[in-house]
């Protein structure tokens, strides 16, 4: 969470102390900062001048009356503002707490109103995009994009960065929005797996409690191999082998006690084949003449489907705590979070994207890693 730390001074006070004291209590203060930085928690902020050098707008008779001072007087005046970051009000208090700033006078913290500063944000990156495109380098340092079709507008360096600060924002909030789903994610009930399921593996018959490998957790990757999926007999389905060329080395997992498997209802000989095509490392095993598609509901009535499944063990209890598919594992694609960065994203019609964006229908331009040309193309959908 953002939270707005306004740093009072009580001014007497202040005054009193001996300037090397001062100079010292200055000192202390940048370096807490400095940590706060470290620990990613200072996100801005700024001095301000002294009370005296304020003005106050009122309202008087309709009409706008300016005087000088700030809008109150008292003992303290507000000395500096501090963004900062923290899970919680009672992180911000800790963090604040410890501030040498509080020797000298109060710290008012207040929650950012997170909504409402995401709105105005987008609007000023809206009013910013809008002057860029039609105001030109006069007010924006906006220049011309040449009239071609598929270019953001063009700025200058302090234009775009102000945009992109502003972007990033966001971003924050929706690192945090997953961060918390995580959170949530582990906090679900598990159900225990009563069969003893045998699959089929390269050395014969295996148990799913083989499959962890001695590991607590376990990870499947429902893969669609079958005769109603594209590609048979030779090939598994276009979007799982996207999926898992992006799995990368099971050492990564196995380092925070999870082992990763593959399971398909093709034949093993089918999937041992396919592997070997694919150049992949990962187990994979076949569930063929069993009922382990059906019961995790990636074999249906209307076809083969994709998904995830996670296990937890206890001894040799076996529990499942979650399974997604669709787009709930399109995270582990990280092709995708790396062309959503770019300016034109995955270049599929049913992203929001600017007209003239070059766009394909969605999966159209989806190939195994061995099929592509060495130059595809992209045609603009009009």
């Amino acid at each position: 969470m953002k939270f707005v730390c306004m740093g009072f001074i009580e001014k007497a006070k202040y005054e009193s102390l001996p300037q090397e004291e001062g100079q010292r209590m200055m000192e202390e203060c940048f370096a807490y900062d400095d940590e706060l930085r470290r620990g990613g928690h200072f996100l801005g902020g700024e001095a301000l001048q002294a009370a005296e050098n304020a003005v106050t707008l009122r309202i008087k008779n309709g009409q706008v009356d300016v005087t000088d001072g700030p809008y109150a007087e008292t003992k303290e005046m507000l000395g500096g503002i501090l963004l900062l970051e923290a899970r919680d009000l009672n992180h911000a208090i800790s963090l604040m707490s410890q501030h040498p700033g509080v020797k000298v006078g109060p710290f008012e913290i207040r929650p950012s109103d997170e909504p409402m500063n995401t709105l105005i944000a987008a609007r000023g990156a809206a009013v910013q995009s809008a002057g860029a495109a039609t105001n030109g380098s006069e007010e924006t340092g906006a220049t011309g994009a040449g009239g071609s079709p598929g270019l953001p507008p063009v700025v200058d360096r302090k234009a775009w960065q102000q945009a992109l600060e502003r972007f990033r924002g966001r971003e924050k909030e929706a690192t945090r929005a997953r961060d918390a789903l995580a959170a949530a994610r582990r906090r679900l009930p598990m159900v225990k797996i009563e069969k003893d399921y045998q699959l089929e593996g390269p050395d014969g018959k295996v148990r799913l409690l083989d499959l962890f490998e001695g590991r607590r957790q376990l990870a499947v990757y429902h893969f669609m191999f079958a005769e109603t999926v594209g590609g048979w007999p030779e090939a598994g389905c276009v979007g799982c082998s996207l999926l898992v060329d992006h799995l990368g080395h099971p050492a990564h997992y196995q380092a925070r006690g999870l082992s990763l498997a593959l399971v398909s209802l093709g034949p093993l000989a089918n999937l041992e084949a396919y592997k070997k095509r694919m150049g992949w490392q990962l187990p994979w095993y076949s569930s063929a003449g069993t009922s382990f598609n059906e019961d995790f509901g990636v074999t249906t009535p209307q076809g083969e489907t994709h998904g995830l499944s996670i296990f937890l063990r206890d001894g040799d209890d076996i529990y499942q705590t979650y399974h997604s598919s669709e787009r709930g594992v399109e995270t582990l694609l990280g092709n995708f979070t790396l062309l959503d960065m770019t300016p034109w994203g995955r270049q599929e019609s049913w992203e929001d994207s600017p007209a003239g964006w070059p766009q394909t229908e969605p999966y159209s331009w989806w190939r195994r890693h061995d099929e592509y040309q060495a130059e595809p193309r992209v045609e603009t959908i009009q």
